[in-house]
């Protein structure tokens, strides 16, 4: 199992409200993400820790590919116009988290600028599995020179909550993927996976926190299916997953305290994932403690060993 919690900086306050300060962050000034680093399993009945230092939480590119065009002429897609990065951090079944999340990664790097049928011509950004109208006019698709133009059709096309719809789409599609080995409920169940995106958004520079959890239904036909529930995480809350059921509402706790009385906000959720780490007697969870802050592409990392508490 795992415990990893994801807020927003508290650096820079809202401002007052009703004559008191507003401690609750404000979006602006970036992200974090905490996590432990246990891998364990259960053996001969009994969990056993199997790996420490294990990362949970994975930096991911997100590419934008431009139209390649030689005068008039399309030539494919051989140039990145625009780059970003995002964390993606996981807790369930670490066999189906590393499938999910190369699936993610895949579709992150690979989105393309395309444009939309109609009268007015207007660009937008596609994943390398949607249904493209450059590729399929093919190599040599001749183009006016007036558009396809970066400086104005380029601009502002990737936002984070197209990115937060790319990624719920590559988890259903890992899920899908992974469901056709899937035989019965036992084997689902143990497939569970969930997942949180921290993001900046490309446009806005507004820092966004999308948690996707792990759900399943059976079908009328039969069968069953995976998917992922998105949930958008708003200012004033965290995300939770993992061990959400144990330590869950004491960290919602933690955090509101902080966010009321200006405490230190990351300082004090890190602080309670090592507290976390260090008393749990399951070995469910375990030191070291990763700390993870993103502001726009820039990422710092901080690794808390147990001779650092």
């Amino acid at each position: 199992m795992t415990l990893v919690v994801a807020g927003y900086k508290q650096n820079g306050y809202a401002g007052k409200t009703d004559g008191e300060q507003d401690y609750t962050p404000n979006r602006q000034s970036g992200a974090f993400v905490i996590a432990d680093s246990m891998i364990s399993n259960v053996i001969q009945g009994r969990r056993k820790p199997l790996v420490s230092g294990f990362k949970k939480i994975k930096e991911v590119h997100v590419k934008v590919w431009q139209p390649h065009l030689v005068g008039e002429l399309f030539q494919g897609y051989k140039q990145v116009f625009q780059e970003h990065r995002c964390l993606i951090a996981f807790a369930g079944s670490t066999l189906t988290a590393q499938h999910v999340v190369d699936t993610i990664s895949g579709h992150l790097s690979q989105l393309r600028i395309d444009y939309v049928e109609g009268n007015d011509f207007r660009c937008v950004i596609r994943k390398s599995c949607d249904n493209n109208n450059l590729s399929n006019n093919g190599i040599g698709g001749c183009y006016d020179d007036d558009i396809f133009i970066p400086e104005r059709d380029y601009q502002d096309l990737l936002t984070a909550d197209y990115i937060s719809e790319v990624v719920e789409h590559s988890i259903n599609k890992g899920f899908e993927s992974k469901m056709k080995h899937v035989l019965d409920k036992t084997s689902l169940i143990g497939m569970s996976t969930n997942i949180i995106l921290v993001v900046d958004c490309p446009v806005t520079r507004i820092a966004h926190i999308y948690k996707y959890k792990f759900q399943y239904k059976c079908l009328p036909e039969g069968g069953v299916k995976a998917y992922c529930e998105k949930e958008f995480i708003e200012a004033g809350n965290i995300a939770v997953i993992g061990m959400e059921a144990t330590y869950g509402e004491d960290a919602v706790q933690v955090a509101k305290k902080s966010m009321k009385e200006g405490l230190d906000f990351k300082e004090r959720m890190t602080d309670f994932v090592v507290d976390c780490a260090k008393t749990d007697i399951t070995f469910e969870i375990g030191m070291p403690v990763v700390l993870k802050e993103l502001e726009g592409v820039s990422v710092k990392k901080l690794l808390i060993t147990d001779d650092d508490v």
